[in-house]
């Protein structure tokens, strides 16, 4: 009998408190627009209406919860004795503690499907994310969201987050890949790494790598992953010094398709042929390596378009749709790459382009925004079906935002206990329509 599975891309609601602080060094999107003006209620309309367009074409579609934030138990764990205070003696910090980074949910763990691992099992690792200090703050909330929703031990295994420590730097499945013949079978698992282990283990001039080698090695030794079927690349430094600063802005891959800039991977040309070997042996099926040289989309041009992060999916009929931002469109390099990538024969053969400005302005595409997931139909059944997007849960949410949500936010907000309550509304709305538990 022909196995079936689903692939669902969890995307994580955007929180009323998003903003432009600047705070992730080497995100290029991030630092230069750390001054404008954010817009919670536009940014997080955006991303539902961007899992609604997928819904509505036939992808399975799931929802991850904001976080709560600000997350006040720092500033209490620091020793000040009120927000006021943290905002006259550190006001970035308070910034940091009302980050809404965690609506990029590519890193927010690892997944690896049960026909990849040697128990059969479901394997989740939550990132770390050490990185960043926005960004560490996520893991603990991300262990238990992911706790409450894959929480039946008969199919998954939900690891805490690697030990935090920089040489163990883990940021999820921006820096994860896949490729099977299709996504009911076994596949490749392909990690990425910027740098050995510690900090000084990295080759980038100027921005940081944020994913160690030996964070790699311990995610697919958690998963119990089959050792012939998975591979460590490490990233080109010349990418994350441009301003790549995870693999998923210079590549993408699906099914059987690799879609990369040229100078996303260290000895490139030599490791994608060891994997298209991996994988025709492995699978009896052609895998199509789609390579856009650095003259035709120049690195930069790539960064700031975001064509590589964009979303690679599979179509009912077994062709692919390229589900990109609206900048990778209005940058004329990046246009003439798409075409010419649906013109050729690859299963590539549409399209898509989004709005989610808001998104992007922090640094973060399509591909950003979502966890991919596979699950067989026993493992899908026995999910909270709460948590996957249909027209009745899009109107709930809908409403939440657009009654809850803030068209503004500074910092000085956080002074007035009318908006927090209704933050805090917005919040309990939210994680209710979901079925899930604020912890």
């Amino acid at each position: 009998m022909k196995k079936i599975a689903t692939e669902v891309n969890f995307d994580s609601l955007v929180g009323p408190t998003h903003n432009f602080a600047g705070l992730s060094f080497g995100n290029i999107a991030s630092t230069t627009n750390q001054k404008k003006s954010s817009n919670p209620k536009i940014a997080a309309l955006q991303g539902l209406e961007k899992m609604y367009f997928l819904h509505k074409q036939g992808f399975s579609q799931g929802i991850l919860p904001p976080h709560p934030r600000p997350f006040f138990q720092i500033l209490e764990n620091l020793g000040f004795d009120s927000v006021k205070t943290a905002l006259e003696q550190n006001p970035t910090l308070v910034k940091n503690i009302c980050s809404s980074s965690f609506m990029w949910a590519a890193n927010m763990a690892t997944f690896s499907p049960s026909n990849d691992c040697l128990d059969n099992k479901v394997h989740i690792t939550p990132a770390n994310l050490i990185n960043k200090f926005h960004r560490s703050i996520e893991a603990e909330s991300s262990y238990e969201i992911l706790q409450q929703i894959f929480n039946d031990t008969r199919y998954f295994r939900v690891h805490k987050p690697l030990f935090a420590h920089d040489i163990l730097s883990d940021e999820g499945a921006a820096n994860h890949n896949r490729l099977c013949s299709e996504h009911a079978n076994a596949g490749l698992e392909i990690f990425v790494y910027g740098k050995l282990a510690g900090h000084d283990s990295q080759k980038t001039l100027k921005f940081p790598a944020r994913q160690s080698l030996l964070a790699s090695q311990s995610v697919a030794r958690l998963h119990k992953l089959k050792a012939d079927l998975t591979f460590f690349l490490q990233q080109n430094p010349q990418a994350i010094d441009e301003g790549a600063f995870h693999n998923d802005v210079v590549c993408v891959m699906n099914e059987n398709v690799i879609l990369c800039h040229e100078l996303a991977f260290i000895d490139q040309e030599k490791v994608l042929l060891t994997i298209k070997k991996a994988y025709e042996n492995s699978f009896n099926k052609e895998l199509f390596i789609i390579t856009i040289n650095n003259k035709d989309l120049s690195i930069n041009n790539a960064v700031s378009s975001y064509l590589f992060n964009s979303q690679l999916l599979t179509k009912n009929n077994g062709k692919m749709l390229l589900f990109a931002p609206l900048e990778s469109r209005e940058n004329s390099f990046s246009n003439n790459a798409i075409q010419k990538i649906i013109e050729h024969n690859n299963p590539i053969d549409e399209v898509a382009f989004f709005d989610i400005s808001q998104s992007m302005a922090n640094g973060g595409g399509p591909a950003c925004l979502r966890l991919r997931c596979v699950l067989s139909e026993e493992e899908f059944a026995s999910i909270n079906k709460n948590i996957f997007l249909n027209n009745t849960n899009y109107e709930e949410l809908k409403y939440s935002i657009n009654t809850y949500y803030p068209e503004t936010f500074d910092l000085s907000y956080l002074l007035d206990n009318n908006y927090l309550n209704t933050i805090k509304k917005a919040l309990d709305n939210i994680y209710q329509v979901l079925g899930l538990e604020i912890r």
